[in-house]
């Protein structure tokens, strides 16, 4: 790939940030719904294509890659959604994860991906991994998510999605689905596909019913 059909971007992780040179196809995989790219959209770069990376936990900023762990674990999440490689970068000073990030190995047909209402605050908060045979002509029946794999925005598992109703919120019901005592209304979804992609901060997500934010109870149902 020549240096000019590249071009330099910001790519942020969980603790800290990159600058790095990028295609066009992997900006378009950086971008998760927001204005921002991810590390963990677009997964593992040599070496060579950084040009500095900041540590949120040293504070400081440095010249060149962090340091780069990966694994080839081919572990079967669900059917058809194969694990192929999962890695993260790290700080090579204090070793602090600057960003995780999962590669899935789905079945070429299923590639799709289907557009939910996007919310545009926040850094992404959950994934889930879905099964390729719930998407047919860019339909996908919500209630097909319950029993899939959740990832966070790291693509670390979490849980399974155990149901989805309607929540009650000043006087309105939204569409919600429940992730171990987690739950996220419908429109913080920004991406369906072979994985759901929630653009919930943690800050927002209700836990138990209370929201974490303003402390807030909701009501049961």
């Amino acid at each position: 790939m020549m240096a000019e059909d590249m071009a330099q971007k910001k790519l942020r992780g969980s603790g800290g940030y990159a600058i790095a040179r990028i295609t066009d196809e992997e900006q378009k995989k950086g971008n998760l719904g927001g204005p921002e790219l991810f590390l963990a959209g677009i997964g593992r770069l040599d070496e060579d294509r950084f040009v500095k990376y900041h540590c949120n936990k040293c504070e400081k900023e440095y010249e060149g890659s962090p340091a780069i762990h990966y694994e080839n674990p081919n572990e079967e999440l669900a059917e058809g959604v194969t694990l192929i490689e999962k890695g993260e970068y790290k700080c090579k000073t204090c070793s602090a994860t600057i960003a995780q990030y999962r590669k899935f190995d789905v079945p070429a047909q299923q590639q799709a991906q289907v557009y939910a209402p996007r919310v545009e605050p926040a850094t992404p908060d959950l994934v889930v991994a879905t099964p390729p045979s719930t998407a047919s002509d860019n339909f996908i029946p919500i209630q097909s998510l319950v029993g899939m794999s959740a990832y966070d925005s790291e693509a670390m598992l979490i849980g399974k999605v155990e149901q989805i109703g309607l929540s009650r919120d000043a006087g309105s019901a939204k569409i919600t689905i429940k992730i171990g005592n987690k739950q996220v209304q419908w429109d913080g979804i920004s991406k369906i596909g072979d994985i759901v992609l929630l653009k919930i901060s943690d800050a927002n997500t209700t836990l138990g019913g209370r929201c974490h934010a303003c402390g807030y109870q909701n009501e049961a149902g």
